[in-house]
């Protein structure tokens, strides 16, 4: 019996946009630096032919810019958008948090893919069935929904019930999805268990809204595949992945690795395979501040 294999390619917080970096010849070398990173992001695409490959959000860095600014990085993930669908059977872009994937850049995306079959921009939770697997896209956070949804909520009680919110929301994207098929999760949320950008644990937090342990292992998804936390990672033994930003942030981000990963399904077996393909970013340390 021959068993068919299952493909994903599974990539988020790309942050594209302008940091402080030395400018040469007029180009910000930190966003030549990110854009080099998404060509080794293209290339193993390439080779790889992914059925599915997922942004897990955060594609942008600044949600609201003026114009040029704004244009250009659309101009780059558009580009960058193409390049995974020409290569892969179906794309998969989810919005991030708010303050970086602002709803007009998100707007411009889905106007832009319109007519592309194999692009999927979603900007709110949902369940989009393929041939093998569905995929539950659960976005990133937006305090004003929630707040219209549970209004007067003191500051202490809005993140404890806006994260029993999302473990309903992820349970319930998981009740929409097919027994027969494999189900996988995209979410831009921070699951404590997992390592922030210093290397610390994250048990539990105080400040934003959380997707718990319990609420992933009662839903029981196949794939988990997360954005937010820039660290790669795997958490735990469990199927769930940060995949961690394409690129270094900031100099906390120093000797980190930075890339993506490529999750091979055997679906006789329901194995997964995982490898992490790290991107040739440079440290801050050799970007000379002193150009102009």
């Amino acid at each position: 019996m021959v068993h068919m294999e299952i493909k994903v390619l599974a990539t988020a917080d790309w942050h594209l946009g302008t940091f402080r970096s030395p400018v040469k010849d007029g180009v910000n070398l930190r966003t030549e630096d990110t854009k080099r990173c998404l060509d080794e992001l293209v290339r193993v695409a390439k080779e790889e032919q992914p059925d599915y490959s997922l942004v897990s959000g955060d594609v942008f860095h600044v949600g609201k810019l003026w114009s040029d600014p704004c244009c250009n990085e659309i101009v780059t993930a558009t580009h960058y958008i193409r390049e995974l669908a020409a290569v892969s059977k179906q794309v998969v872009v989810m919005r991030g948090t708010p303050n970086h994937d602002g709803a007009g850049q998100f707007n411009v995306l889905s106007e832009m893919f319109a007519g592309c079959q194999n692009v999927h921009i979603v900007v709110t939770p949902q369940v989009i069935p393929f041939d093998d697997v569905d995929i539950a896209v659960l976005p990133g956070f937006d305090r004003g929904v929630y707040r219209a949804k549970f209004p007067g909520l003191s500051k202490e009680d809005e993140n404890e019930v806006f994260t029993q919110e999302l473990a309903n929301i992820v349970t319930g994207l998981k009740a929409q999805c097919r027994e027969d098929k494999k189900s996988i999760l995209m979410a831009h949320y921070t699951v404590p268990g997992c390592n922030t950008e210093s290397g610390q644990t994250m048990m539990l937090t105080q400040f934003e809204p959380i997707i718990t342990q319990e609420a992933l292992m009662a839903a029981g998804y196949d794939l988990v595949a997360l954005g937010h936390i820039h660290r790669p990672q795997r958490i735990l033994s469990h199927n769930w992945y940060y995949s961690g930003a394409i690129n270094a942030m900031n100099f906390n981000d120093e000797g980190q690795e930075r890339g993506f990963w490529i999750h091979k399904m055997d679906s006789g077996t329901g194995v997964w395979e995982s490898e992490f393909h790290k991107t040739p970013y440079r440290e801050f340390i050799t970007l000379n501040f002193t150009d102009t």
